[in-house]
């Protein structure tokens, strides 16, 4: 049987996910259903916006002692504390009551475009809260979790580039595969032996790519200022919380993509990038030889790029 590219589109996350595989198996149309699958698994449990959640019953239970945590929990939270402390809390987990300050309480999609309407958003306590990744006390052998009260941890990033790297590991398993899910992007292989071409997108002209890169076995994410975006107290509020002052990123940068061997690693580098700003973006990504692309607020456009790096192609905005 001649191997063909089989596709499936679904919804999860509050985002688009689209699963591509390259296979001759009669049975890849199951692997596309359990992959979908998986993607339903993991938002059931880390959702920050679903009240029966896994994270939000370990949110609730702040301050009542170690809680006993599935191993997808066990799993996600340590990649995150683990990314935290690379990052020197640039990246940090714990970030949940300044995106709640912020007016990022519900689902994106449910949240007031402007100050109208917004009214009956809950309000947020503001006193008794700990802040900080180093608070976190994970038993990983016995899968518990304690965190002091007051303290909240949000998953949403890390968890959809830990969902699509796990999606990818499963269809690859019968052939090249490749996972979209909002731009956070995984290829298994190459089909055909040639290798999947993702556009790198504009962020300030939708008809306009900036170039084109190519993924065989390893991941890109984007992290943007210009997509989830809200007004609140008559300021123009995002989801990028930079943990050292507890409020939106200002830095220079919109917008970055990043290229590394796992998405969930591309997510957490992209975000690190913007938040600390173009100059000293540039230099994490060197120092942690990513490949990447930076585009400031003013649409300048900053390719960064590892020598010997040669699976990747970048091509310069025209």
């Amino acid at each position: 049987m001649t191997p063909s590219i089989h596709e499936r589109r679904f919804r999860a996350m509050n985002t688009n996910v689209a699963l591509w595989l390259w296979s001759d198996e009669c049975a890849a149309g199951f692997w596309l259903e359990e992959a979908e699958a998986l993607f339903g698994e993991v938002e059931a449990a880390l959702s920050r916006f679903r009240p029966d959640s896994e994270l939000s019953r370990l949110n609730a239970a702040a301050g009542q002692g170690p809680q006993v945590v599935s191993e997808t929990m066990n799993a996600v939270l340590t990649q995150a504390l683990q990314s935290a402390d690379r990052s020197q809390g640039v990246f940090d987990p714990t970030v949940l009551t300044s995106l709640r300050r912020a007016g990022y309480v519900r689902s994106f999609e449910l949240l007031p475009a402007s100050d109208e309407g917004a009214d009956d958003i809950p309000p947020v306590a503001s006193d008794g809260v700990a802040v900080g990744w180093q608070a976190i006390d994970l038993d990983g052998p016995t899968a518990t979790v304690s965190l002091p009260a007051g303290l909240g941890i949000d998953l949403g990033g890390i968890a959809k580039g830990w969902t699509v790297d796990r999606a990818a590991a499963m269809l690859g398993v019968w052939g090249a595969a490749l996972v979209d899910a909002g731009g956070d992007i995984r290829a298994s292989a190459a089909p055909g032996g040639e290798p999947w071409p993702i556009a790198v997108r504009d962020p300030f002209d939708a008809n306009h790519d900036i170039g084109v890169l190519t993924l065989t076995d390893n991941a890109v994410a984007t992290s943007t200022i210009g997509r989830r975006r809200w007004q609140k107290d008559g300021q123009t509020m995002h989801h990028l919380i930079d943990p050292r002052t507890g409020e939106p990123s200002r830095s220079d940068l919109h917008t970055v993509t990043v290229i590394a061997p796992s998405t969930a690693e591309a997510e957490v580098a992209s975000k690190v990038a913007l938040i600390l700003g173009r100059t000293s973006g540039r230099s994490y990504l060197e120092d942690q030889a990513l490949a990447g692309v930076l585009v400031d607020r003013h649409g300048g456009v900053e390719i960064v790029g590892t020598p010997g790096l040669t699976r990747h192609s970048l091509n310069d905005r025209a």
